[in-house]
């Protein structure tokens, strides 16, 4: 599953108001393709701004993160099937079952829609994990939730990129990598723990790097999504893509 034809950029358009995520990606039509929706901008807008999106002509990777019992998860994912979306995460501690029945949900659909597993957030490192889960090492959670994704046939993961040397010698034959997190060590203060920088993803393998926070809360948000373009570009010159 990993891409051939190298990585790509997605964009975190993690805006609170659709005229303001519409404001942000207008001017970049023709040179980004990938635009993830987050829980806030999808509450927001709804399907009828997603639907926007697309008809803008980008690939919407539609971050809900579901984890519901198994029929609730697989009614949801019929209807994002049936509607155009590229990418949806699912939380990969959902369980079996519940993975199970989104995939055959996106089946029975008739859908190419890509089905990600989120394996351990980004926010989290190992004292936040033994708050919901004593005694659950951070690296063989992040790996059971990986090979259980696998093993349910979803398309890739959602993981830090700390936890690329982890994932990339085990999956990436059948899993494609998606990865936010990304930060060079200066200018955005949040809630990320592990983290690396653009270059740093791309080395250890991702296959999709998420870029939010340091783009759409920049001052001059178009210029600082033209600089990672070219450091992405550059990268991939120099990697023989």
């Amino acid at each position: 599953m990993t891409r051939r034809d190298g990585p790509d950029l997605i964009l975190a358009v993690d805006v609170k108001r659709p005229a303001e995520a519409e404001r942000i990606l207008d001017p970049l039509k023709g040179n980004l393709r990938y635009v993830k929706i987050g829980p806030r901008l999808f509450a927001a807008g709804g399907m009828r701004f997603v639907r926007r999106v697309i008809r803008a002509g980008f690939s919407v990777f539609l971050d809900l993160k579901l984890h519901d019992i198994p029929n609730t998860v697989a009614e949801a994912v019929d209807l994002f099937a049936r509607n155009g979306i590229w990418a949806l995460t699912l939380h990969a501690s959902g369980g079996e079952e519940m993975l199970r029945a989104a995939g055959s949900a996106k089946v029975g659909a008739g859908s190419a829609l890509m089905l990600l597993g989120v394996t351990v957030l980004t926010s989290m490192d190992q004292r936040s994990l033994d708050m919901t889960s004593p005694g659950s090492g951070l690296q063989g959670t992040i790996l059971s939730r990986a090979r259980l994704c696998e093993d349910c046939g979803l398309d890739g993961i959602v993981c830090s990129p700390r936890d690329l040397p982890l994932i990339v010698p085990r999956f990436t034959d059948r899993l494609v990598t998606v990865v936010p997190g990304i930060r060079d060590g200066q200018g955005v203060q949040d809630d990320q723990k592990r983290t690396a920088s653009l270059e740093d993803a791309l080395e250890m393998g991702a296959d999709y790097v998420v870029i939010g926070r340091p783009i759409v809360r920049a001052p001059l948000p178009l210029e600082a999504m033209s600089a990672y373009s070219e450091r992405l570009e550059r990268w991939r010159g120099n990697n023989g893509y």
